[in-house]
């Protein structure tokens, strides 16, 4: 005889209104129907678990002795509930999530605290749920979160009745009216109280506070107190500093786990590059001071009657015997960003879901409207979309609270981010998109591709910065020229009209005076923002002031879409994401991470963290303009050890969110055996040699990552002359430093290094190589990458010789972005594609581990 069966049966637990079932109760059913294999499990266990049943029947008594009935509001049910899951139960499973809370709300010591005169709190072993009383006999559970260790209220009551949480408002009430006097009225249960906890911020908020937080706080280790000495050689154009030691100082550096003061200078200065990167102040505090600081270039170092000292070049007469502090220049622009990101966390203070999707999307669910707006059509069947590239299709159609793409190097993310944005503008054409990355060089290679694929007479397609730093103009402003222009150039019959409009347009275009150069910038700003709400997409690095200036206006986007996300923590992320209804995080976390993500985390153990925020307020009060609220998340810290824990362990997950996430989602995938619905990635390259991308694939994508048929039949792009090795990936292995009788083969250049003989190792191969030129079709490109600009600068010099000025070729190759330049950092033309690349790595040394490598 099947005894689930039987009791499903009798129990109608398949029928429209199946009776309320304790957790136990239903754990019973559960495991007749499918007995444990490795336990066991005969009478004598089902007997002892009836037992149990009975116990907490006992304890909660049956509904004739009173239940309490509640459900969840809309929003909790997207974001807070989900997250008292841990991440087990994905927040698109909201049955199983209200389950879950359901037999949290049964567990034994619920206990219930009134707050107000219409809310409560009701707080198990896992979590607190914030209560409103909806009717007399209905509650609804407005908001939860984990319980913390030090969470207790003051006033608690035993709930001896029955929880019983329905889906909803109407079967809520449903369910009271079924009970009739079963029924518990909430409001009998409710008395003036106040609970002790009073934080309503989640952790993920202060963290991203602590980020930027820390981020200003660290620069106080930069600060190195100095001498004033007088040298014998009075030359009003050098100083002479000669490091002093502060013990209260040291012992900081020491609680940090910081080499000392005078070490930490003289390393930061071995790698000076000799500008004016130094300056003095009088005090140690993070504001500089009000009066003209001097600027100062590190010139070398000496004794001066005895003590070791330092030279620097300065441009005002420092007087001697001053004791003051050597520090870096301050950066405006750096400090401008900060405040700018403190700015929008804030504003983002109140956007619980977005805060939670930040740390791990899964658990918070997306509302089902937003699928339905400005939704993106099917793949496009001309597009050759291979099939990972479908599978990331269908996710983000499918929509999560953020979706994320890994995508390895040649795969094309871009190229699929540019038809997801064709078809979105397609099905919806007044849609407004954003693109944002941390990175403009990724901007503009971004709008380039766009520009193929939209078409432009019906397309505005915006971006925000300027393309090269030398530039005055952004491109928003010479777009905003260019329409300009063309207004001030109306046809005949429309021009009589607009006579005093034409005036200004002119005006503004070629002012003559202050006066009109005024009216002329206020003409061009109110331009810029009519071109930006005009825009159908818009392009924007994650720093750009223009977020910032949406974020205060109230501006939405219906999608953003945020490239090379993997290079950017939390703070960074979070203006551009808080502007959108759909969120998409594009990016590779095996590539190239966040800059100094490893150096910062060390920040966030506990002891150090400690010790960083003891005076932190007062240290942050220095610093003008600051967000207040910055005080308030540094007081609630110092006050809550158990939530700075908290923080602490998630900040450290957002100096690399896109990481998190996708490793999370692997780890969820490897147990659940569920293909993840929030983090797809693509795995077919069309750009590398395949076996390139054996290499690449099986060191760094556990060879998930092929090559596409296309790339296979590919012809070659490169010839090799003089017995110079014809394979795809070509080793020039220089001889260790530690085998040959020279000095060194690195040169330290300032705040870099270079490699000479291997950068003419280099040039000697190149010139085997050659271009095969195919008619019709484009002239292959080579791209010559270091991680040092020293290296980059020498093989530019070295190079020049070499190219032929007139068609802007390098032995017969085109340059790859079609601007005469062969050249670049590792990190700069991140991205970018050339069909030979060379490699320099420059360094070669005696040293081992880390210290061998450098940063790479």
């Amino acid at each position: 005889m099947d005894l689930a069966a039987v009791a499903r049966t009798i129990l109608d637990l398949e029928g429209d209104t199946p009776p309320q079932l304790l957790s136990v109760e239903r754990r019973i059913i559960e495991r007749l129907t499918s007995p444990p294999q490795f336990q066991l499990f005969d009478g004598t266990v089902v007997l002892n678990e009836l037992q149990n049943v009975v116990a907490e029947l006992d304890r909660v008594g049956s509904s004739s002795d009173g239940e309490l009935v509640l459900y969840p509001s809309r929003g909790a049910v997207q974001s807070d509930l989900p997250a008292l899951a841990s991440g087990t139960i994905s927040a698109s499973e909201s049955a199983l999530i209200t389950q879950f809370v359901a037999d949290d709300l049964l567990s034994a010591d619920v206990r219930l605290v009134p707050v107000g005169q219409d809310t409560a709190r009701l707080m198990t072993d896992l979590a607190v749920y914030n209560i409103r009383i909806m009717s007399d006999a209905v509650g609804m559970v407005e908001g939860a979160h984990k319980r913390r260790s030090n969470e207790w209220m003051h006033g608690a009551v035993d709930i001896v009745h029955r929880l019983h949480l329905s889906r909803n408002r109407a079967s809520a009430e449903e369910r009271v009216q079924n009970l009739g006097p079963g029924a518990k009225r909430w409001r009998e249960l409710l008395e003036p109280a106040r609970s002790a906890d009073g934080t309503i911020d989640i952790p993920v908020w202060f963290s991203l506070i602590l980020l930027e937080a820390f981020t200003l706080l660290r620069e106080q280790f930069r600060l190195y107190p100095v001498d004033v000495l007088a040298s014998a050689n009075a030359d009003a154009s050098i100083v002479w500093l000669a490091p002093r030691d502060v013990a209260e100082r040291e012992a900081h550096r020491e609680t940090m786990g910081l080499r000392k003061g005078a070490d930490a200078l003289r390393r930061e200065l071995s790698h000076d590059d000799g500008k004016a990167n130094w300056t003095l102040s009088q005090s140690a505090s993070l504001a500089m001071d009000r009066d003209r600081a001097p600027e100062l270039s590190y010139e070398g170092s000496g004794l001066v009657e005895g003590v070791a000292a330092l030279a620097f070049g300065t441009d005002q007469a420092i007087p001697v015997g001053q004791r003051l502090y050597l520090r870096p220049r301050r950066d405006t622009g750096t400090e401008r960003a900060v405040r700018r990101r403190l700015r929008n966390i804030v504003a983002a203070r109140s956007n619980v879901e977005l805060l939670r999707a930040l740390d791990d999307p899964a658990q918070v669910a997306m509302y089902e409207a937003l699928r339905d707006i400005a939704a993106p059509g099917l793949p496009p069947s001309d597009a050759d979309l291979e099939r990972s590239k479908i599978e990331a299709w269908d996710a983000i159609v499918s929509g999560r609270s953020i979706n994320v793409v890994v995508g390895p190097p040649g795969v094309g993310k871009t190229f699929l981010i540019s038809h997801l944005i064709k078809s979105i503008l397609h099905e919806t054409p007044d849609a407004r998109i954003l693109v944002s990355s941390q990175n403009h060089e990724t901007l503009v290679h971004m709008e380039e591709e766009l520009r193929k694929f939209l078409p432009v007479a019906a397309t505005i397609v915006v971006r925000v910065e300027r393309s090269r730093s030398s530039e005055k103009e952004s491109t928003l402003r010479r777009s905003s020229t260019s329409l300009l222009r063309s207004v001030a150039k109306p046809d005949p019959a429309s021009a009589a009209v607009m006579t005093n409009q034409l005036h200004q347009i002119v005006q503004a275009l070629k002012p003559v005076d202050t006066s009109e150069q005024s009216l002329a910038d206020r003409a061009l700003r109110d331009t810029d923002n009519l071109m930006l709400r005009s825009s159908d997409v818009t392009l924007a690095t994650t720093s750009s002031h223009i977020l910032e200036e949406m974020i205060t206006d109230g501006e939405q986007f219906d999608w953003v879409f945020m490239e090379e996300a993997a290079r950017a923590n939390g703070a960074e992320l979070i203006g551009a994401l808080l502007l959108g209804n759909r969120r998409v995080m594009i990016g590779d976390h095996n590539q190239l991470s966040p800059f100094d993500a490893s150096d910062r985390r060390k920040f966030y153990e506990a002891s150090r963290a400690s010790a960083l925020l003891h005076d932190a307020k007062e240290k942050l009060s220095a610093i003008p303009d600051l967000p207040g609220e910055v005080e308030i998340a540094l007081d609630a810290l110092k006050a809550d050890p158990f939530l700075l824990n908290d923080v602490l362990a998630i900040a450290s997950r957002l100096e690399e969110p896109f990481r998190s996430i996708a490793e999370r989602e692997e780890t969820r995938t490897s147990d659940t055996r569920k293909t993840s619905a929030i983090a797809t990635t693509l795995r077919e390259q069309s750009r590398m040699h395949p076996a390139i991308c054996e290499l690449v694939s099986n060191t760094f994508y556990e060879r998930r990552l092929l090559s596409s048929e296309r790339v296979k039949a590919r012809r070659q792009a490169v010839s090799c002359a003089d017995g110079f090795p014809s394979s795809p990936l070509i080793i020039l292995d220089l001889p260790s430093l530690s085998t040959v009788k020279r000095r060194a083969f690195e040169q330290p250049v300032k705040r870099s290094i270079r490699n000479e003989v291997e950068a003419r190792a280099l040039l000697a191969a190149l010139k085997k190589i050659r271009p095969v030129i195919q008619e019709g079709e484009r002239v292959p490109t080579p791209v010559v990458l270091s991680p040092y600009l020293a290296q980059v600068n020498y093989l530019e010099r070295l190079l020049k010789p070499e190219l032929t000025v007139s068609t802007g070729t390098l032995f017969g190759f085109a340059s790859p972005r079609g601007d005469g330049k062969f050249v670049y950092t590792s990190d700069s033309f991140q991205g970018g594609e050339a069909d030979l690349v060379v490699a320099s790595l420059v360094r070669n040394n005696v040293l081992v581990g880390s210290r061998a490598l450098g940063f790479m």
